[in-house]
């Protein structure tokens, strides 16, 4: 995954949920009051104005309809997996591929929790001089560990880090999957199922009717023109084959969600009308 689209998609990711911010209280899916300090100065300015918002939405949807939804879906579907995590007793986060991910820093219960984050040098040393600047310090209880994923594999990333794989850990794998071969996704997922049992797992894929383009999803071979363009997508799995795909890891499929759970969930209990992209699902696992 090249080091320019993970900016990208990270820096997407957070004008996302910076946007959701702007919504009324009974509406708003997540509070995440740090992604507008990560977003740069420039954006957040820009996002005070409400035709700004709504044209970067049009924009987002415009590649396929229904992306901004997935985002901040899964934002609130991955905040509540990990705080079960860490309310069933977890004290280990790894964030893989953390980009401007906000959750250490914003979330309740997690001020107890030891925290691995793990990206691109680039990236990370941008999100760490931007949240010293908001929080006046980084937290102690943070350790971020660089990685070049084309390079480096992850148990030299973690080698004196201070991760004991002897104690259940949490991992999030947010927004990365269809960036990656197999191979780097099999070799995560090893190292992840290594973990002690108990561990658990969330990670997003895309459908890989999407790759082959066989999908029916409507306006997709549009979508696939123009992430092809800058970021392409060439891994995805499919529901059915999920617990397959991950026995050999040691990996239990615990829950497999997408958009109609998303609209069932948090949008209709609330009365909001908002598309959801169809073609990414979250899948979550257990180790052991």
């Amino acid at each position: 995954m090249a080091k320019q689209t993970v900016n990208r998609t990270a820096l997407g990711a957070a004008v996302c949920r910076m946007i959701e911010q702007y919504q009324p209280e009974k509406h708003r899916l997540f509070a995440d009051p740090l992604a507008q300090e990560l977003v740069g100065g420039l954006i957040k300015w820009l996002m005070q104005f409400p035709g700004m918002r709504s044209l970067t939405v049009q924009q987002t949807d415009a590649v396929a309809a229904g992306i901004y939804g997935a985002q901040v879906c899964r934002t609130r579907y991955i905040d509540e997996a990990v705080q079960a995590a860490v309310a069933g007793g977890v004290d280990q986060l790894v964030i893989l591929g953390a980009g401007y991910d906000t959750r250490p820093y914003r979330l309740p219960r997690l001020e107890a929790v030891r925290v691995f984050e793990v990206d691109l040098p680039a990236v990370q040393e941008d999100k760490k001089k931007k949240l010293q600047k908001y929080l006046g310090r980084l937290p102690e209880r943070v350790t971020y560990l660089p990685i070049d994923f084309d390079t480096q594999s992850l148990e030299a990333a973690f080698a004196g880090s201070g991760f004991d794989p002897g104690r259940p850990a949490f991992f999030l794998w947010e927004g990365v999957t269809q960036y990656i071969s197999e191979d780097a996704v099999r070799r995560t997922l090893a190292f992840v199922g290594q973990s002690a049992p108990g561990s658990g797992l969330v990670f997003t894929y895309v459908l890989k009717s999407i790759i082959e383009r066989r999908s029916d999803i409507p306006g997709i071979d549009h979508m696939l023109e123009v992430v092809g363009k800058q970021s392409p997508w060439i891994f995805g799995l499919e529901p059915a084959g999920l617990q397959e795909f991950l026995r050999p890891f040691h990996l239990s499929l615990a829950a497999e969600v997408g958009a109609a759970d998303y609209q069932e969930k948090y949008l209709s209990p609330i009365g909001r009308r908002l598309d959801v992209f169809a073609g990414e699902r979250i899948a979550q696992a257990v180790v052991g």
